[in-house]
């Protein structure tokens, strides 16, 4: 690409392509089939672009189109030709169909003129964004969002400073109000039930070390992360006296417990941001083998971070003191990972566990 980007007889346009809502594919599966779904749609690209132009996968589930000759508008209409390659039929792993939807930014350098691929990539990735901002599936030209978007200083690409800036401070601003509406809420919790002290941030520290052991992308972590701080959330709907019983729990009282899950989600579904969480603290209490709550979901039917949050919840739970236990040494907490794959935990999580609790086990 860098060498297109000198000066030249003819347009070049780079296409910025991002497959739609990708996380909640990885979310849903595992990231080892959003891989094989990535492979699929690279294949498929390779063999739809001409033998001159140039494509490489980016960060995550972003790809790169360099298309030499083609202007803005000539590569739009290239780019859907590619993309009904991608949309027709859904991409096929094993037993599984993926419908694939990608949103496209287009952005072309001149005849003539002097560009860097650095300068046209950010110009493309800016149009993306516009096409992400408009529900995804489209695509967008920089010289239409060009526009409508503030100049900068000459020689500058117009605009981009200003709405990077802007769009970084928004984003620690809402990072900051999440992170204290989250802490908020697990506070209360804690403050109902004093065996749960330090058990969400336990439980959020143990998913991550098993996602990153897992290579989760770090945007299905953050979402995971999130999930683990809450999962315990709907317990604030619970008794008290059922929460800080001391003996076993009545047939009764353990419906009740049972009810926390669906509780948490009623809750938190009034938090608009916290909608990739949902499903995650909905079903932590899922068992592999489908003898689970609420739902009784098996396999992949849980999503796959719900998985890991619940051998996360069930391994703090056997580390920490209880009303009604001591904590297990960790030889015993292996143990009954192992004994539980394939029944109450995803195999491949468990076995992810016990080689971190093996290695590098948890301070409690």
């Amino acid at each position: 690409l860098r060498s297109k980007c000198q000066p030249q007889r003819e347009p070049l346009s780079v296409v910025t392509v991002d497959v739609d809502k990708f996380h909640q594919c990885n979310e849903r599966h595992s990231p080892a089939f959003g891989d094989r779904v990535l492979d699929q749609i690279a294949t498929a690209m390779r063999e739809a672009c001409r033998p001159g132009d140039v494509w490489a996968r980016d960060a995550a589930d972003r790809f790169l189109l360099a298309l030499p000759g083609m202007t803005e508008v000539e590569a739009k209409s290239a780019v859907r030709r590619i993309l009904e390659s991608i949309h027709l039929p859904p991409v096929r792993v094993g037993d599984l169909i993926y419908p694939t939807l990608v949103s496209c930014g287009i952005a072309a350098a001149q005849p003539g003129g002097l560009e860097t691929e650095h300068r046209l990539i950010k110009r493309s990735a800016t149009a993306l964004h516009y096409a992400k901002r408009q529900g995804g599936r489209c695509t967008v030209l920089w010289s239409k969002i060009n526009k409508i978007v503030p100049s900068h200083r000459p020689g500058d690409d117009p605009g981009i400073a200003e709405v990077t800036l802007w769009g970084q401070r928004i984003r620690e601003q809402l990072h900051h109000a999440r992170e204290e509406s989250t802490r908020a809420l697990v506070a209360a919790v804690e403050a109902k039930d004093p065996f749960t002290v330090r058990h969400s941030d336990n439980v959020a520290r143990f998913s991550e070390q098993i996602a990153k052991r897992l290579s989760v992308a770090p945007r299905q972590l953050e979402t995971l992360r999130r999930a683990a701080t809450l999962h315990d959330v709907g317990k604030l709907g619970i008794p008290d006296a059922i929460l800080q019983k001391p003996g076993p729990l009545t047939d009764e009282e353990f419906e009740c417990i049972r009810r926390h899950p669906r509780i948490g989600t009623d809750i938190l579904s009034h938090v608009s941001h916290l909608s990739d969480e949902l499903p995650l603290i909905l079903q932590h209490h899922e068992r592999y083998d489908g003898t689970g709550y609420p739902a009784g979901l098996k396999e992949d039917e849980i999503f796959f971070g719900a998985r890991v949050l619940a051998v996360a919840d069930a391994l703090d739970a056997m580390l920490s003191r209880r009303s009604y236990k001591e904590p297990y040494p960790i030889d015993r907490a292996i143990h009954e990972l192992r004994t539980g794959a394939n029944h109450q935990f995803d195999p491949v999580v468990a076995s992810t566990a016990i080689d971190w609790l093996e290695h590098s086990p948890p301070d409690m």
